[in-house]
């Protein structure tokens, strides 16, 4: 090949690329592995030094032999060439290929194949070793601009692996602090259900996360006494179970003076969790719904208070059912609010359903009844419905659990659970 180019030869088509401007200037020099076969080393003559010579000396080219190649492409290298030639041995070729691809260098390829005259009919990195070396020059010009740039995005990419790392860190444990957080709240909730000779409970209690937004206590308050409660703090995630915690240790049950006690009605008590937190809150209004339920076991008189919660509901046997609601006000936001009691006679084999409102979410109705003028009963109230024929309460929390189970698998993510889920079943007998 001619190593000097002719006064006629036309000059490269883009000049932006040849520009000296254009090449880079890292300091210290670019430095290209120029890897040659001997056959193509005999050929190729001093075309490294013509190369240099093209690119203002910015650039210094180090000649190896293929079998050397390898050891060299571990240093600080900016692009490789390779010239090879159909007659070299290509022992060592793959092990300096390897290591190219594994550090990202850019690489040119001179080969002896036959050309049509234009390195347009060859790859991109592949040149012809009859090529001009303006065009060498040119394409290892666009090689260094280029570098510049990928090695910008591997020094971004290095920093978000980092910052991946960083972040996937805490987030393990934010998701630790939170499995902490879940087993906190469940030492508030009771550990084992009472048991009683005029009744029989159960409950169920899902997080819609780690932690809940809800809480509920059984309480054997005395012999004949038992408490039902249940709080849906609004909101979701640690502040609404922190603010359960505050709801649990603030709800009184027995004012106790000597030898003699007192047991605090509903609505007392619940006038009193809304006391504790509003002594607690500072720039900000956290309150939640509640309900609580007294009953006398020897009379079957059940005495309740709702602050702003979903209506309780009595199964009269296995035929009808009673949904009891009174006003009342949500706990945590007005300070001297006052609330109702309502007082219901229960009869034995009657069930008393307590839930949160997050049952609603969990059966939600679909969109074309949502829109029909004709009303009929929510979704969700026809589930807890679908207990009546259940008479013991064990068995209605066990079906509930098997149909919300359903719903979780349901492929429609319109039926996935968005809210906590509470639910207690005491039946009288």
């Amino acid at each position: 090949m001619l190593l000097e180019t002719s006064q006629n030869e036309s000059p490269i088509e883009s000049p932006a690329m040849l520009a000296q401007d254009d090449i880079p200037q890292p300091q210290p020099t670019i430095r290209v592995l120029f890897v040659t076969g001997e056959s193509a080393k005999s050929r190729l003559g001093a075309l490294p030094e013509t190369l240099a010579t093209i690119l203002n000396n910015r650039v210094h080219f180090e000649c190896v032999s293929i079998r050397a190649a390898g050891e060299h492409v571990n240093t600080n290298v900016h692009a490789v060439m390779i010239c090879l030639s159909r007659n070299d041995n290509s022992s060592g070729l793959a092990d300096v290929l390897d290591g190219v691809e594994m550090r990202n260098i850019p690489i040119l390829i001179l080969s002896d194949a036959p050309s049509t005259g234009t390195s347009m009919d060859l790859s991109w990195n592949s040149l012809s070793m009859d090529e001009s070396p303006h065009v060498m020059a040119a394409m290892l010009r666009g090689f260094f601009s280029r570098q510049l740039e990928i090695d910008a995005l591997r020094k971004a990419n290095l920093g978000a692996e980092i910052q991946t790392d960083r972040l996937l860190g805490e987030v393990t444990q934010m998701q630790d602090e939170l499995h902490l957080a879940g087993q906190v709240q469940r030492e508030f909730l009771p550990k084992t259900l009472p048991t009683f000779s005029g009744g029989a409970v159960a409950a169920l209690w899902r997080p819609m996360n780690y932690v809940s937004g809800d809480i509920y206590d059984v309480r054997r308050l005395d012999e004949h006494h038992v408490g039902l409660f249940i709080a849906d703090a609004v909101g979701h995630g640690v502040p609404a179970a922190l603010l359960t915690m505050v709801i649990a240790r603030g709800l009184p049950t027995k004012e106790i003076k000597g030898n003699t006690y007192r047991i605090i009605q509903p609505s007392e008590a619940l006038a009193c969790v809304n006391r504790e937190l509003l002594a607690r809150q500072s720039n900000t209004t956290r309150f939640a719904t509640a309900i609580y339920a007294i009953i006398d076991l020897r009379t079957r008189v059940m005495r309740m208070s709702i602050a702003g919660h979903p209506a309780a509901m009595v199964m009269r046997g296995t035929q009808s059912i009673e949904m009891v609601s009174c006003p009342g006000s949500l706990v945590g936001v007005f300070d001297g609010v006052q609330w109702s009691e309502k007082e219901i006679q229960l009869y034995p084999g009657d069930r008393i359903l307590l839930y949160s409102d997050g049952f609603e979410f969990a059966f939600l109705d679909p969109p074309e009844s949502q829109n029909s003028p004709h009303k009929s009963s929510p979704r969700y109230v026809n589930e807890l419905h679908a207990l009546l024929s259940i008479t013991e309460p064990a068995d209605m929390i066990a079906a509930m659990e098997r149909r919300l189970d359903q719903q979780l698998l349901s492929a429609n993510p319109q039926e996935k659970f968005t809210d906590d889920l509470t639910l207690i079943a005491f039946k009288v007998l």
